[in-house]
């Protein structure tokens, strides 16, 4: 009888034997052989391994969960955490929003009625301004 060996798995070239034992849950020696390619991995169990969520969906194609980080194509990490406050960072974006544009407001409403926000002065009229100044200063 002859033995042939299944076609070793690229996908799990630089995956160490105890991350697949961690991902698939699967015994030592039976990640190894997977590793090794002595016996093909099932569909399943590689999609836990490989954390690839385009599998699920197209749409997230490139994005991966490893070690409970969900990880983008371009590399950036977020954690279970960071996804649930996602919900709140938006509503402080809003805020911000909403209190910049009431201080814009309020700031055009001073430029027409404070002159001390008017355009500064030029070099060669401080000696005018300090003069005003003074004279400002004396009443």
């Amino acid at each position: 009888m002859l033995f042939r060996m299944a076609k070793r798995p690229d996908e799990l070239i630089g995956i160490s034997v105890k991350e697949i034992v961690r991902a698939a849950r699967v015994d030592p020696s039976t990640a190894r052989r997977w590793k090794r390619g002595a016996v093909p991995v099932p569909a399943g169990k590689m999609l836990a391994i490989l954390g690839d969520l385009g599998y699920f969906d197209p749409d997230w194609s490139g994005w991966v969960i490893r070690r409970g980080v969900l990880i983008s194509p371009e590399g950036w990490e977020a954690k279970p955490g960071h996804i649930l406050a996602m919900r709140f960072h938006t509503a402080q974006v809003q805020a911000y929003r909403l209190e910049n544009k009431a201080l814009r407001s309020e700031l055009e409403r001073l430029n027409g009625t404070a002159p001390w926000l008017d355009e500064q002065p030029l070099p060669d009229q401080w000696d005018e301004v300090a003069k005003s100044q003074a004279f400002l200063n004396k009443i």
